[in-house]
């Protein structure tokens, strides 16, 4: 049976609009001394400026965090896993944080469930499949985020994120923390994408 251990926040499964694609990534920018670490797997959102920042629990999501263009680390510019905090580019452009950001919308991503009380078995994780969680900050591991989803407010109302499935049914301790589902985001910055309508 898997244990999962360590959370790495969300990851890029497919493409449901289009089979077979590659994962939609796209390089923004972040604001000059950002405060907040971006890891890889943190879901994001765009700012008023055009600039990424983490997305607060139940915030329209613009993509996922996928890995960092570049960077400058004080000395040369770089890539990365992960952003830090208050990484500074002042004026010049040329060392502006760029991310890459999987897009949203029409994607399916795998996250771990945050507790192992509310499910402990394959029937009651089926159950939840087509209804609506919120995502929630954990604890980062290094350069992974440690997003999870918070599966004790499943179906309550429009929170940002649909379970659409449970891989690895026949490898999985449904008794431990951390069980992995696929999902999607019903809350996205695209328009004309917006329903949180669930099962």
């Amino acid at each position: 049976m898997a244990n999962y251990g360590s959370h790495i926040g969300f990851r890029w499964v497919f493409n449901r609009l289009s089979p077979g694609a590659p994962p939609p990534i796209v390089v923004r920018p972040v604001a000059d001394t950002y405060g907040t670490k971006i890891c890889r797997g943190a879901p994001v959102k765009q700012e008023t400026d055009g600039t990424m920042s983490i997305c607060a629990t139940a915030g329209n999501v613009f993509g996922v965090s996928d890995g960092v263009e570049q960077y400058y680390d004080g000395t040369v510019v770089r890539a990365g896993i992960a952003l830090p905090a208050t990484t500074t580019y002042g004026t010049n452009i040329s060392r502006q944080s760029r991310l890459r950001v999987i897009r949203a919308a029409g994607q399916v991503f795998s996250v771990q469930a945050d507790d192992n009380t509310t499910a402990t078995t394959l029937a009651g994780y089926q159950a939840f499949v087509g209804e609506n969680v919120d995502h929630a900050v954990g604890t980062n591991v290094g350069d992974e985020s440690g997003h999870v989803v918070d599966i004790s407010g499943h179906g309550t109302g429009a929170e940002d994120v649909r379970i659409e499935d449970i891989p690895n049914r026949e490898t999985t301790d449904f008794t431990s923390t951390g069980v992995m589902l696929h999902v999607s985001f019903n809350l996205v910055q695209d328009v004309g994408l917006v329903s949180t309508t669930g099962v």
